[in-house]
């Protein structure tokens, strides 16, 4: 249904020319990207189209592309119902994800064949890298992407195991139209979910503009329940004359949003395209249980609301320019996110001896990001072809306890200690960061088969950042305010990459290729509070780590494109990884470059299409991680897997469309999802789990009618362990429990 204003220096240079065009959209090169293959509109042939993608900084068929990936279309994602990232992540192999720090806002991560921590993986919306603890909802996307490896070279740091980039729909030139959509559901032992959103496309100025919007209101409903138990809280002592009660369905939460995206053909090569995407997301409480995954239950001695708010804008302007021998492409972002948790910070001050007084943790944090990035993406005559550009980025971020956080001026805690009104503890944190990079990538077609590709990455990294840690605490320690020092770190590299293109023939793509990955180091801002309470040798700031890998994989079509097979094998080296190994107490800590680990793993997946309007599809990632050398930690070991990693991820899908004889179409899907067993950030086992889900209904010429059935088995899976706000106080992420409900989709 979309059209394109212009096409100018963007497709790929070279393509494979296959028999049936649907087979770059079924044969993909890990299963993840298998349901985004089949679920492409139907040819009058009964065949599927291909989808299309820009990995490589071009669009090409995601089939072409000598790199390992998966790919949802907006298809496929409203076919299996996905609204947010865990709807999708669980459905690519050797995709990993939890939560592996404190609060809830800023702590969610993923993971990308197995290379796990903070910055190891990307996220990013359109050109932008956005922070991997985002969670935007997916429900105006024209794709999801989800490319395996390191990515340096194109898309720049923190992408040494992957990224994930959503690419938001564009406005279409060619015509009116538009959807509403609603669902409605129960969740097992908890409340109703509620889902509305909308979009419009209009054409302007006869065609040579078009302006596309959305909008949309998501309530989950809430599971958890807290138990308030002034007898036996989790902190020792209370109150023993106060009675237990239960507040039901705390971790209800709220997400509003939209986006709004301007295409204008300035001229026959000239694109221009400002936009805007908004997304709130309010929350009664975290999906975090103590102990057991089985009892959605939180026992605590007061009930204090643990609310939480994530809000974020990202303003674009994007510039395309047609040139004979391409295009040139640049993208202009401004992001700003603020966050805050709200939380029972009554553990943190156990050691006083005062369970009794209510105590409220607030985390808050603001960041704006500017992100530049300008590039020339060739279409040679020949066959040299070659995108090169440049990126710019800074970053201003504040972020920790406030003074109203742990202690509000007039409790118990205040009168009995005399704190005049100020906090137990506060903390500021200010940062600002620059990267500069120079990125290019080139193929040369060495014959009508083999091509050579080269490319790589340099960058430099500049970072400042200031620290003052406040509050009574601190006169406890005689020391008063801590201003820690003012830090900076400043490194600069190149990141190269290689790789080797086959096309024996048609039906087979077969590639090679090394590429080195890179996080940037960073600043421990905590080290002048560390050594106070004793920890002595804390470094101001660790290095950035790196890593090498190497992947192999083959594209296939077998038996008259009537079934597709797809392997990438893939071995990664991690030098001086990074991770928070120093404990300082009270929720003081440090990271270091502790070591050496590796990663060696596959992604096999096979698609077989019996017929009209029915696939089978199964997938299955494998990835070993260990740890080789522990370097000075104490926390990890030699042989040690690393954290949060299934070894086994795997996906069966089938999908099936037909008509009844009286010209009725219906269809049907089921999903089963796979996720081996690993170990948490504190080293807790995680047991594996498994993920089913149904989903029925009937098309009508304009609507969409349908009844969904989400973990139909009920699994209870411990999906993190993290820390709350408060220091020492574990608890465990949980999934939703079974849902049911009814979805409706009108086209206009």
């Amino acid at each position: 249904m979309t059209g394109k204003f212009r096409s100018i220096g963007a497709t790929s240079a070279r393509t494979l020319t296959r028999p049936a065009a649907w087979l770059s959209a079924v044969a993909l090169v890990a299963f993840g990207g298998v349901q985004g293959a089949y679920a492409e509109e139907e040819t009058d042939a009964g065949v599927l189209e291909e989808i299309l993608v820009t990995a490589t900084k071009r669009e090409s068929a995601i089939q072409d592309v000598p790199i390992s990936m998966a790919a949802f279309t907006q298809e496929d994602l409203i076919e299996m119902g996905a609204v947010e990232f865990a709807d999708y992540a669980t459905a690519v192999p050797n995709l990993s994800f939890g939560f592996s720090g404190e609060g809830r806002q800023t702590s969610r991560q993923f993971q990308v064949r197995g290379i796990f921590g903070a910055s190891t993986s990307a996220l990013y919306i359109n050109d932008t890298p956005v922070p991997i603890t985002m969670d935007p909802r997916v429900l105006d996307v024209e794709r999801v992407e989800v490319l395996r490896g390191p990515q340096g070279s194109l898309f720049g740091s923190r992408s040494m195991g992957g990224l994930v980039r959503l690419v938001t729909r564009q406005p279409d030139p060619e015509e009116s139209y538009g959807s509403l959509h609603a669902r409605a559901g129960t969740v097992k032992d908890g409340g109703e979910d509620y889902l509305v959103d909308g979009s419009f496309n209009i054409p302007l100025a006869d065609g040579k503009a078009a302006l596309r919007g959305s909008a949309y209101y998501v309530a989950d409903a809430g599971f958890i329940d807290r138990l308030v138990d002034p007898d036996n809280s989790i902190v020792g002592g209370g109150d023993p004359s106060g009675d237990e009660y239960t507040s039901s369905e705390i971790n209800e939460d709220r997400t509003t949003g939209f986006q709004l995206s301007l295409g204008v053909q300035a001229s026959d090569n000239v694109y221009i395209n400002p936009g805007v995407i908004y997304q709130k997301f309010e929350s009664d409480g975290p999906a975090f249980v103590d102990n057991e995954i089985d009892n959605f239950v939180k026992v605590r001695q007061h009930n204090l609301d643990e609310t939480g708010e994530d809000e974020y804008y990202l303003l674009s302007l994007d510039l395309e320019i047609g040139l004979e021998a391409g295009a040139i492409l640049s993208s202009t972002t401004f992001f700003n996110r603020e966050t805050e948790d709200l939380e029972d910070g009554t553990q943190a001050i156990a050691f006083l001896g005062l369970a009794t007084v209510p105590v409220r943790t607030i985390e808050a944090g603001d960041s704006d990001r500017v992100t530049q990035e300008i590039r020339f993406v060739s279409e040679f005559d020949g066959p040299f072809q070659l995108v090169a550009g440049g990126f710019y980025q800074s970053v201003e971020l504040d972020g920790g306890f406030p003074p109203e956080s742990f202690v509000e001026p007039g409790t118990a805690m205040d009168l009995f200690f005399g704190f005049g009104g100020r906090s137990f503890f506060s903390l500021l944190v200010e940062s600002e960061s620059e990267e500069i990079g120079l990125f290019g990538e080139a193929s040369y077609d060495l014959n009508d088969q083999l091509t050579f590709i080269a490319g790589g990455r340099w960058f430099d990294i500049e970072v400042e950042s200031s620290r003052k840690d406040g509050g009574a605490l601190f006169d406890l320690y005689g020391t008063g305010e801590i201003a820690g020092a003012e830090l900076s770190l400043s490194e600069d590299g190149f990141n190269p990459r290689v790789g080797l293109q086959w096309l024996p023939n048609s039906d087979v793509n077969v590639y090679a290729n090394a590429a080195k990955g890179y996080r940037p180091g960073g600043i421990n801002s905590a080290a002048t509070a560390c050594e106070i309470l004793g920890v002595t040798n804390v470094p101001s700031s660790y290095d950035s780590d790196d890593l090498w890998s190497y992947e192999v994989g083959v594209k296939t079509g077998l038996a008259d494109n009537r079934v597709t097979l797809n392997v990438a094998a893939f071995t990664m080296d991690w030098n001086d990884f990074r991770s928070p190994t120093i404990n300082c107490g009270l929720g003081f800590g440090a990271s270091e470059n502790t070591g050496e680990a590796e990663s060696r793993g596959f992604e096999v997946d096979v698609v077989l299409t019996p017929g009209a309007g029915f696939t089978v599809a199964a997938g299955v990632g494998y990835t070993n991680t260990k740890i080789t050398d522990a370097g000075a930690a104490t926390s990890i070991a030699e042989g040690d897997p690393l954290p949060n990693v299934p070894e086994w991820t795997a996906v069966v899908t089938v999908n099936h469309d037909f008509r009844l004889n009286n010209g009725l179409d219906l269809f049907w899907r089921a999903d089963y999802r796979y996720i081996d067993s690993s170990v948490s950030r504190s080293g807790l086992h995680r047991p594996a789990y498994r993920l089913v889900n149904l989903r029925g209904g009937v098309r009508l010429d304009r609507m969409d009618i349908a009844v969904y059935l989400e973990n139909v088995t009920n699994e209870h899976a411990n999906l993190a362990d993290p820390n709350e706000l408060s220091d020492g106080l574990n608890l465990l992420a949980v999934n939703r429990p079974f849902t049911a409900g009814v979805d409706l989709r009108y086209r206009f």
